[in-house]
């Protein structure tokens, strides 16, 4: 893997995996949720291969990106285990939700986590470096922005 460390949240939600998963499986709300996501347009059905195009944006800075579907693994599948992942370019990161079942099944453990493939290229670099103040600080930035993520699906499955 890349030299950028890998970052991770979780959070418990009151609510059964098939129920989270309805909401973290809904990427064109994806953008109600992340605090850098603008929006997604989505090539077909959602699954793995699927790609995306998706319009990210940071304070005054915006940029796209295009994302591949690696995993899609509804809870039902697996006694509420379920998993999403997607593939980011031209960043080479991986970002992925993992949801499992809690307690007695009703509450879920929900995950996010963004894991680098390959090292940044010198484009991304210098962009982070320039345009996002640099990749600490965005990394930073981007721990308390899938900290709001995650509690804005909390949030979500309470309604």
């Amino acid at each position: 893997m890349g030299d950028q460390p890998a970052l991770e949240a979780s959070i418990e939600i009151a609510a059964s995996p098939d129920e989270v998963w309805a909401l973290v499986s809904d990427l064109p709300a994806m953008k109600h949720a992340s605090p850098e996501l603008v929006g997604t347009r989505l090539l077909g059905r959602p699954g793995v291969g699927r790609r995306g195009l998706n319009l990210n944006r940071r304070k005054g800075f915006v940029w796209p990106t295009i994302t591949r579907i690696t995993r899609w693994k509804p809870p039902v599948h697996d006694r509420g285990r379920g998993a999403l992942a997607f593939h980011v370019w031209p960043t080479d990161v991986e970002w992925s939700y993992e949801l499992a079942p809690a307690g007695d099944g009703t509450t879920t453990v929900l995950t996010e986590r963004r894991t680098a493939v390959v090292d940044p290229s010198w484009v991304v670099r210098a962009t982070a470096r320039l345009a996002l103040g640099g990749a600490d600080s965005h990394d930073r930035e981007i721990l308390a922005g899938m900290h709001r993520t995650l509690a804005h699906y909390r949030r979500a499955a309470d309604r």
